[in-house]
């Protein structure tokens, strides 16, 4: 039984000073064996066979979207819901640990670094930015940002753009 969890759009661009902090945010919340969703609905309480999140935005458009997924037995599915949604509301109001944040930098950069060393990705990645006028430089600038990044500057982020009641 395939659940979506949450969706919400967000108004957005991948230019908004937000941007950096909601990638790392997502990550940190939903992408891969060490994020806080699957690290409690899958690992700690058992509950979903998979469970994870996205995060994505148009260039052109002040329209990107976060989605939160599981996939778990019917019967699982409030105690799924109530998980996710305490601990979306545990994020917003004590944000994520120091740790976190850094392994989650060196792991967002690495999975960039891997992805533009893969022949099909970096030619849909520079397909990508010819059509948006932009050069490997604006990947460049966003790294930094990512880098960059304070876990209050993260924490306010998603206070301004994710609401859990309203997903």
């Amino acid at each position: 039984n395939a659940l979506l969890l949450a969706g919400r759009r967000i108004n957005i661009r991948d230019e908004d000073a937000d941007y950096p902090a909601l990638i790392l945010a997502n990550y940190i919340l939903g992408s891969g064996l060490n994020s806080r969703l699957f690290a409690r609905i899958r690992g700690q309480e058992g509950l979903s066979y998979g469970v994870g999140s996205s995060f994505s935005v148009t260039p052109t458009e002040d329209n990107a979207s976060f989605q939160a997924y599981a996939i778990s037995a019917p019967e699982n599915t409030p105690k799924v819901e109530a998980s996710f949604r305490d601990e979306m509301a545990k994020v917003l109001k004590e944000g994520f640990t120091d740790a976190e944040i850094a392994a989650a930098k060196e792991s967002w950069i690495q999975a960039q670094q891997v992805s533009r060393a893969q022949d099909r990705e970096l030619v849909g990645r520079i397909a990508g930015q010819v059509h948006y006028g932009r050069t490997m430089a604006w990947d460049a600038q966003l790294q930094q940002k990512v880098e960059a990044l304070t876990a209050q500057q993260i924490l306010q982020a998603m206070r301004r753009h994710f609401d859990v009641s309203a997903m």
